[in-house]
This record gives C-alpha cells, sequence and structure tokens, in this order.
C-alpha cells in the first residue's frame, strides 16, 4: 500500500493495538482522537503528530522505534489452531497471535547465538489417529511404549513450545507454524493448565495441529467442522500417548469397569483417568453402557475437575526456549543490551521487560548485567 512521506508503519500501530487486547475504540478514547484518526493511522492514510506517538507509546508499552520500522515478516500458513476457539473472544485471539508473532522473531534473534534442533516431519498420510500416531513414534524413535514426557519430547525435535503469555484458562493451547530461514518452525503455545496430565494430553493436541498444518481451511470450517477436527485431535493425543497393543492387554483386566483402575494407569501413561476411559471406549475394548458407568463413577466421587495423583505430580514446562535466552546471556557472556540491538537488527524493537514477558524470564534479567564482562553464571540448555 502507499506509504506517506513519513516512515510511521500504520500495520504497527494495528498489531500494537491488538496487542493489548484494544480497540480503535479503546486507544481513541485513551488519547483523546477520533476513530477515524486511529484508523487512518493504522492504514497510512495519515501521520500522528510527535504528541499522539508518544501519547501512543505511552499507552500501548511499545517503543517509539517499533512504529517506525519495515515489517519482515516470516511465511507461515496464517492459521493458528486454538483449542477453544469457540469460547475466546476475537480480542484474545488476535492478542495471543500477536505475541507469537513477537515470540517468532525473539526465536530468529535467539538463533543468531545457539542452534535449535530442526523440525522435520512431513506427514503426508490420511488423516487417521492412528497412522498418525505410528507415523510419529517411527520417525522420532519413540518405542512402542508411553511417552513421559511429550513436552520435552516436542522441544528435542525441533518444535518451539511456551506457555500463554499470561495465566488465563480461556485459551487451553494453540499453536501456528512458521517459516523462518526457509525451514519450518511450529510454535505451541500450552495453557497454565492445573494438572500435569492434561497438559501432556494438551500437547500431544497441538502436535496432531502441526502434523496436519496446511491439511484444513480454518477460514472455511463450520463451527461444526471445527469441532469435528478438534475431536479428531484429540484422538490423535489418545492415539499417541496410549499406545494401541500394551493398552489393550492391561485392558483384559476385570478391573476396567472400576474408575480407580484407570486412576492407577495414570501413572503408567501420564494421561488423565479421563483420557484413558476414552481411549477404551475408542478401542472398543469397553461397551457404551461401560463408559457410561465409568463416566458417572467419576461424577459421582468429584473428579471431574480434579483426579487422583493431579496435586502429587508437577505441571511439566517448556524449557528450551527460556533456557536458550539464559544459556547466550550467562553462558556465552552475550549482554542483555547486545541481545536487543539483534532482536532491533530484525526489525523489531522492544524493551527489555516485553522480551521478559513473552519469555518467563524474572524483571530485570536482561538488565542484569550492563556489560558482558559482568555475566560470571553458566548455564547448560539441557
Amino acid at each position: 500500500m502507499y506509504r506517506l512521506e513519513s516512515s510511521f508503519n500504520g500495520a504497527r500501530l494495528k498489531s500494537a493495538r491488538q496487542y493489548n487486547e484494544m480497540t480503535i475504540g479503546d486507544v481513541a478514547e485513551a488519547i483523546g482522537l477520533t476513530n477515524q484518526a486511529i484508523s487512518q493511522f493504522e492504514n497510512n492514510k495519515a501521520v500522528p503528530k510527535t504528541e499522539n506517538i508518544f501519547g501512543l507509546c505511552n499507552l500501548l508499552g511499545f517503543p517509539r522505534e517499533y512504529f517506525f520500522e519495515e515489517d519482515k515478516l516470516n511465511k507461515s500458513t496464517n492459521y493458528t489452531y486454538f483449542r477453544s476457539l469457540l469460547s475466546t473472544s476475537k480480542k484474545k485471539q488476535y492478542a495471543q497471535i500477536e505475541k507469537v508473532k513477537l515470540l517468532t522473531k525473539i526465536f530468529e534473534a535467539i538463533e543468531q547465538f545457539i542452534n535449535f534442533p530442526e523440525y522435520k516431519l512431513e506427514f503426508n498420510g490420511l488423516i487417521n489417529p492412528e497412522e498418525m500416531a505410528d507415523f510419529v513414534r517411527q520417525e522420532w524413535n519413540l518405542g512402542v511404549g508411553p511417552i513421559v514426557n511429550i513436552i520435552d519430547t516436542m522441544e528435542q525435535n525441533g518444535i518451539i513450545i511456551s506457555s500463554t503469555f499470561e495465566k488465563s484458562y480461556d485459551i487451553d493451547a494453540y499453536s501456528r507454524v512458521e517459516v523462518i530461514n526457509k525451514r519450518t518452525v511450529p510454535i505451541v503455545i500450552l495453557g497454565h493448565e492445573r494438572t500435569a496430565f492434561r497438559q501432556q494430553f494438551n500437547a500431544a493436541h497441538e502436535l496432531g495441529h502441526v502434523l496436519t498444518d496446511g491439511f484444513f481451511d480454518i477460514d472455511e470450517l463450520s463451527k461444526l467442522e471445527y469441532k469435528n477436527m478438534e475431536q479428531l485431535m484429540n484422538e490423535f493425543a489418545g492415539a499417541l500417548l496410549i499406545p494401541k497393543d500394551m493398552y489393550l492387554k492391561d485392558l483384559l483386566s476385570r478391573g476396567k469397569t472400576d474408575f480407580m483402575f484407570y486412576v492407577e494407569l495414570k501413572k503408567k501413561y501420564r494421561v488423565s483417568a479421563a483420557a484413558l476411559i476414552v481411549r477404551a471406549h475408542q478401542l472398543g475394548a469397553i461397551t457404551m453402557n461401560q463408559y457410561q458407568y465409568l463416566m458417572k463413577q467419576r461424577g459421582q466421587n468429584d473428579f471431574i475437575k480434579e483426579e487422583p495423583y493431579d496435586r502429587d505430580t508437577p505441571v511439566t514446562r517448556p524449557r528450551y526456549l527460556k533456557h536458550a535466552m539464559k544459556l547466550i546471556i550467562e553462558n556465552k557472556k552475550v549482554s542483555g543490551d547486545t541481545f536487543m540491538e539483534t532482536l532491533a537488527s530484525l526489525n523489531v524493537t522492544l524493551h527489555k521487560e516485553m522480551v521478559e514477558q513473552l519469555l518467563g524470564l524474572e524483571v530485570g534479567y536482561l538488565g542484569r548485567y550492563d556489560k558482558a564482562s559482568e555475566i560470571i553464571l553458566s548455564y547448560n540448555i539441557t
């Protein structure tokens, strides 16, 4: 689009506004302008005055330079797969997408100092949960048993994983596939799940989306079709985390109609008892009546929100991206200022506090050392 002589980038204003979950009206009211004026700024049809730019910086929390940089966009599918799409507001969706875009640039800057594992899965088969699960196990050499930590496994195989950038139970998890320097980089954002067992399942669900990226035209799906796609990913997660042959042997037990039987199997398969029951029914190992009886036991014992062992098992958190940042600061002796300059060289100038928040670092971490020579700690990404 034609840009006025000023190098103000209106698209950056829109991104910053959405990052903050604000409407055009919210911004206009906050800085004392009309909706039309903000819209014109975003569409590069008018240039904000200096005092308005400072107002926007203070309101939205982005440095002035951010609004005057050209976008160097990475290619992506343009699809972000939200698990709770039907209940998540558009403002929250847009905010999360903008945060992932910045996280992707931060990852790109970190990669100037550290090489991450490369994602190499290319699934071209039919969208069948069992076949997809077998494919992943074979390609990643996972064997035929339970997967103790699917999050760590995904990170080891080139998937960038982070937690949602603020505690919110409106969004379980979501994923997006980017192309950075001509290679595929899947980004998975996990919600602040209360239990390790559900977090494990959520991560596997998102792996299904990554694996089938490009198979679905999200914009063309009806609500029912989107729901069916989500169900398919749930079935994939179950097939991957609860291997068929091993589980069917466990289900030969007479105790398979007792809810506590599945509670004990949680420790083996690392998923919830409810997920184990669903998988048993999908495999035809229990009848519909048995399935309903088990779910009735679950409700009667008040295990819907919390099951036994949930409190005793710590939730797994993604570590590679955050640890990589610490590695370059504490081991490679790159100062926080040097890293921020590297990020700016990618045409993304941010405040240190924003990077710390997006990576889940403690406040002030990047400003802790003014000079690289003062960095004396050591750190290991693994």
